[in-house]
């Protein structure tokens, strides 16, 4: 793993587009739901296992928003939504995560359909799962669709902290605390029932997941960090922070700072961009605290000590403290 994108690829979801499962007409349940029972919200508790499939069935009118999302206990467990009797998926979870909404083209009736992977199925796995399904209006607000590329973090009580989610819902688990005066990128806000999420990057750190907008207003975006003289260009995506680390690109070198840019993609997630001279740039990929990948051909390995990294890529050396991964 050695080129750009998979140096990017914490930032980047990975198109891979997934066939809808087949099942035996045996293993295939259907229900229909009705319009009135999601036109605020229907939360559906229900488990599936091995090759199982439920088909939920919903007639829907044009310009209506059909928004589904899905809390699971099993990873390979997700989600489709299609025209009934077509083979189009307008929505793919396996490829586009466990949140859609989906604007409806034309009047008819739509399928939801929760299914596991191919390889959960064959081991015959379980997953209990949560199902949340509303009708609404269009609540795009992220930053194409005319919404700020910026939220301000505001009105949480003294000495309190707003939830970060993994879902857009109260139903999802905690994943990080946010305070007062934070600043986090817009990806974008939806309806659940009668409650408004947004989805959030937070700057410096790169954690992402749901908030409830009622504490979020809009606000410019955060100043980047000077890149230092030198330093490297990146891949355009804004630096969470800057600076210079120990290096050394040949054996026997004497250790000489090298300037160095981080993007964060939550805790222990980063991709790190080191400026060698003469415009090359080393580029090396942690996910889980642990360096997994870079742009050189050579051996890439790494020992912790203390409180930071010491990682070696063939002959070159660099020490990389744990601040420049986690933030702080």
């Amino acid at each position: 793993m050695t080129n750009d994108s998979q140096i990017c690829r914490f930032a980047i979801t990975a198109l891979f587009i997934f066939a809808m499962p087949i099942a035996l007409a045996q293993n295939l349940q259907t229900k229909r739901l009705a319009q009135a029972g999601v036109s605020e919200l229907q939360v559906i508790e229900d488990s599936i296992t091995g090759d199982e499939i439920v088909d939920y069935t919903i007639s829907l009118e044009q310009s209506q928003i059909l928004s589904v999302d899905l809390q699971t206990s099993n990873s390979a467990n997700y989600f489709n939504i299609s025209p009934a009797g077509s083979a189009e998926a307008l929505f793919i979870g396996s490829s586009e995560g466990q949140v859609a909404d989906i604007p409806m083209a034309s009047s008819g009736d739509f399928v939801i359909r929760v299914y596991l992977m191919r390889s959960a199925a064959r081991r015959n796995e379980t997953a209990n799962y949560s199902l949340a399904i509303s009708i609404g209006a269009p609540e795009f607000a992220d930053s194409l669709s005319g919404g700020p590329d910026f939220w301000l973090v505001t009105g949480v009580g003294d000495g309190d902290a707003l939830n970060m989610r993994s879902g857009p819902a109260t139903r999802y688990p905690v994943i990080s605390k946010v305070r007062n005066g934070q600043t986090a990128q817009n990806q974008g806000c939806r309806q659940t029932g009668d409650q408004h999420w947004c989805q959030v990057r937070l700057s410096n750190s790169g954690t992402m997941g749901w908030v409830a907008g009622r504490y979020l207003v809009e606000t410019a975006a955060p100043r980047s960090p000077a890149v230092p003289e030198g330093g490297p260009v990146g891949n355009g995506t804004p630096f969470d922070a800057t600076g210079s680390i120990p290096c050394s690109t040949s054996e026997g070198q004497a250790p000489q700072p090298c300037p160095f840019g981080v993007v964060r993609s939550g805790p222990g997630n980063a991709g790190i961009w080191i400026a060698l001279g003469n415009g090359n740039e080393r580029q090396i990929l942690f996910e889980s605290g642990e360096p997994v990948a870079t742009n050189s051909a050579d051996e890439l390995s790494f020992e912790k000590q203390n409180y930071s990294y010491q990682v070696r890529i063939g002959d070159e050396r660099y020490e990389i403290p744990e601040a420049v991964i986690y933030g702080g």
